[in-house]
């Protein structure tokens, strides 16, 4: 079982799609990574050793802002744009979209995928 801080990477999976558990990696980060390793996308978690398994763990914590920081970073941002008073966060706070999207017809589904 390999775990990454929270996440816990499934077994069943290839690497590139286990990989995405850990929050701040996608599909195209995890496929990355798996790359620098030399490892194809169909390459199964199941068959990878500890010590490429750490060595990844150090590459990501050296090379991208995951989990936890990211997360406050996105909260402090948010924070930061509140006390300005930016019509996207209040827009955004009240569920609608925030990016100049159409909202006579489109504008439930926002509402519906609340994030926070």
């Amino acid at each position: 079982m390999f775990r990454f801080k929270d996440s816990i990477l499934p077994f069943n999976k290839t690497l590139a799609n286990s990989l995405k558990k850990i929050y701040g990696i996608g599909e195209q980060r995890g496929l990355y990574i798996a790359n620098i390793f030399g490892f194809s996308s169909y390459y199964n978690v199941n068959k990878l050793n500890y010590y490429f398994f750490e060595c990844m763990v150090a590459a990501m914590k050296n090379g991208y802002i995951l989990e936890d920081r990211l997360r406050f970073i996105i909260k402090s941002r948010f924070s930061l744009f509140r006390e300005i008073n930016l019509v996207k966060v209040k827009r955004y706070d009240i569920g609608l979209p925030a990016r100049g999207q159409r909202t006579h017809s489109n504008g439930r589904t926002p509402r519906r995928n609340k994030i926070f």
